[in-house]
């Protein structure tokens, strides 16, 4: 990605640079005297890979702003993104925690393009072709500072889009441009506007089975007292290839149509009904019947960007997406779509995205492992895969993971074969589909149930991202291989004993905390066990998103270890070996991959234990995080201490702060 400059090197690169720069001022007037010209000018700016001993804490970046350093953005590896004047070069080296200044190629800012789609060669009449891309800035622009970057530099591009709060844009730009695009220091990262499809495949028969989904998660206990969850007060966004047919007389006055056009969608109906359908066809009740839902299409906006218009037109915290790339495109990369989702839920920590895993997993030009897609290997989403109709193993059309750099997805699987909803044939019409996009509006219908039981106990608050996924991952129903595995993720979604969970914070022995751990700190939970018993634990944060080029994508690198002080024995997390997909996860090591951990015991003897929650790796301040247990070993849950009384307000707050 870079080539390495040493200390004694950096002398010479800066005195390259400012030549450089005095012969880019020496073009302006060929009759000036170049020294003339170049003293007169400003020093030249370039965007730099720093990297350091230590992570850079907020007064260090703080005063290399002040010294003029004018953007930094963490990279990878302890590498930052240097955007300064190149006059800084010597400064910036002689800091006691640099250990070298690196330039970029820029090729590695381009993801895998082949020449012709890029298409460098001239037709005939000269013309270029034109190529959609997202592309990933430093820094912020609107539209208007967007247009006079690009003019400055001499770009032709069409500005279709512009996304400030995700640092990215979409352009409309030809091959000549397109290299000169990639060369513009504040531009981060590149790649092309991937065609959406829903994911899913259509069967018409009249054998009504949704309730199966109910059955198999445990949604129908939730239905009825003790609990009466049915997501009532609760807003949901479906972003789908049309409209939910809205006068369904499933669903009431509760569907919404937020589209541009109003076209009617018979996918966007199926799911929508998963969701939201009352039950008049009790075999086709959706899982939180009378919750309000908004129907947004991919085609005007996907993924963050929609994210982002849900939350800011209606304050709706819950979404789903039933689609993905039409292309066999972006196989287990971590692409700039992935990047961007983890932005904004970064950014406002109590979004909560479900994402199909996608139906490519009987695909004979597929492989079987690392097929999931782009935007469905985030990290801080629900990537929901779907189980056969029995319930009881991963559909053979599901895509599996890992990820490139070995994270597990899909997260958690539901049932997704022959399942039964809504139809847009007309008001009360009913149809057959299997398919992640079936049990992907399965799972969102049972976040948001849960939500509602969070909002009961605590008064109202809304369920942060990490909260939420800790608990759903531990107490999921292990299926297919012993722990987590890349097919069907860390297992079935229990929805009641979801639930049973989150109510267990109104008593004295919370299953739950949440915390904060900085860089090389630690937290330690102790607690004594009395007679034998199975133990699981898991700990879940919302991670910074990462560079699009990075190897590995994970950037605050939270431990957990589980210690017998009687004995001294350690109990590691869950590890995958992403060279053997297939093999069965091992407990022998630390998990330095994923920003989801697991400690499982069978049968944890009677004895004292301290566990162990280290920052081994945190590039932010402090790094938030939610652990769930299945034995009650807090003292508290801290739930009030990470966020404000008023969580909706709080994290509208905090995205609207970056515009």
């Amino acid at each position: 990605m870079y080539k390495k400059i040493s200390k004694f090197a950096a002398k010479a690169l800066l005195i390259t640079m400012v030549f450089d720069h005095a012969l880019i001022a020496g073009a302006v007037n060929d009759n000036t005297p170049l020294k003339l010209k170049a003293l007169g000018s400003q020093i030249k700016s370039k965007t730099l890979l720093v990297k350091f001993k230590e992570p850079l804490t907020s007064s260090q970046k703080e005063k290399f702003y002040q010294m003029g350093v004018d953007t930094i953005v963490y990279a990878s590896d302890l590498n930052y993104y240097f955007y300064m004047p190149v006059n800084l070069v010597q400064k910036i080296m002689q800091f006691k925690n640099t250990l070298s200044v690196n330039e970029i190629n820029n090729e590695e800012k381009i993801a895998k393009i082949s020449e012709d789609e890029i298409n460098l060669t001239p037709f005939s009449d000269q013309s270029y072709r034109r190529l959609s891309v997202n592309v990933l800035f430093l820094k912020e622009f609107d539209e208007a500072q967007l247009r006079g970057y690009l003019l400055s530099n001499k770009i032709d591009a069409y500005v279709k889009k512009v996304i400030p709060e995700l640092r990215k844009a979409v352009l409309v730009i030809d091959g000549l441009n397109f290299q000169k695009l990639s060369k513009l220091p504040l531009v981060q990262y590149i790649d092309k506007v991937q065609k959406l499809l829903q994911t899913d495949s259509l069967q018409r028969k009249k054998e009504l089975r949704n309730y199966k989904i109910a059955e198999y998660s445990n949604v129908k206990d939730l239905w009825s007292a003790p609990y009466s969850l049915n997501g009532k007060n609760m807003k949901v966004g479906v972003v789908d290839g049309g409209s939910a047919l809205i006068s369904h007389r499933e669903f009431g006055a509760r569907a919404h149509d937020r589209t541009s056009d109003g076209e009617v969608n018979f996918h966007a109906t199926h799911v929508t009904g998963t969701i939201i359908a009352k039950g008049i066809n009790f075999r086709a009740k959706g899982m939180a019947s009378l919750a309000e839902l908004y129907s947004y299409s991919f085609s005007d906006d996907a993924f963050s960007e929609a994210v982002i218009n849900m939350y800011k037109g209606e304050g709706i915290l819950f979404s789903n997406h039933s689609y993905g790339y039409s292309q066999k495109e972006r196989l287990s990369e971590y692409d700039s779509v992935a990047a961007t989702q983890d932005m904004v839920v970064k950014n406002n920590p109590f979004i909560n995205i479900f994402e199909a895993a996608g139906n490519d997993g009987e695909k004979d030009d597929y492989r079987d492992y690392g097929i999931i897609k782009g935007p469905g290997n985030s990290k801080n989403i629900f990537t929901i895969g779907a189980l056969n109709s029995s319930g009881k193993s991963v559909a053979k059309l599901s895509s599996s993971g890992p990820v490139s750099d070995g994270r597990i997805k899909p997260d958690l699987c539901v049932r997704g074969e022959y399942v039964t909803s809504a139809s847009s044939d007309n008001d009360s019409a009913y149809a057959m589909m299997s398919g992640t996009s079936m049990a992907t509006p399965a799972a969102t219908g049972m976040g948001l149930l849960a939500a509602e039981a969070y909002k009961k106990v605590t008064g109202g608050d809304d369920i942060r991202h990490d909260t939420l996924k800790a608990i759903f991952v531990n107490t999921a129903t292990d299926i297919e291989n012993p722990g987590p595995d890349y097919k069907a993720g860390f297992g079935i979604i229990n929805a009641k004993a979801a639930v049973d969970v989150i109510e267990s914070l109104t008593g004295n022995d919370p299953l739950v905390t949440l915390s904060k751990v900085a860089h090389n700190r630690a937290n330690n939970y102790s607690f004594t066990t009395i007679k034998p018993s199975n133990f699981k634990l898991t700990i879940a944060w919302v991670d910074p998103d990462a560079a699009p080029s990075a190897s590995s994508t994970l950037v605050n690198d939270l431990d957990i270890v589980l210690e017998n002080i009687d004995t001294s024995k350690k109990y590691y997390p869950y590890t995958l070996d992403k060279n053997n997909p297939s093999k069965n996860a091992v407990r022998t090591k630390a998990n330095h991959v994923d920003n989801i951990e697991q400690i499982e015991v069978k049968n944890l003897p009677a004895g004292n234990y301290r566990l162990i929650v280290k920052g081994t790796k945190v590039v932010t301040d402090t790094q938030e995080y939610t652990l769930a247990s299945s034995l009650p070993i807090f003292e508290n849950s801290f739930i009030n201490t990470l966020k404000a009384s008023n969580l909706q307000n709080f994290a509208r707050k905090m995205l609207m702060a970056t515009l």
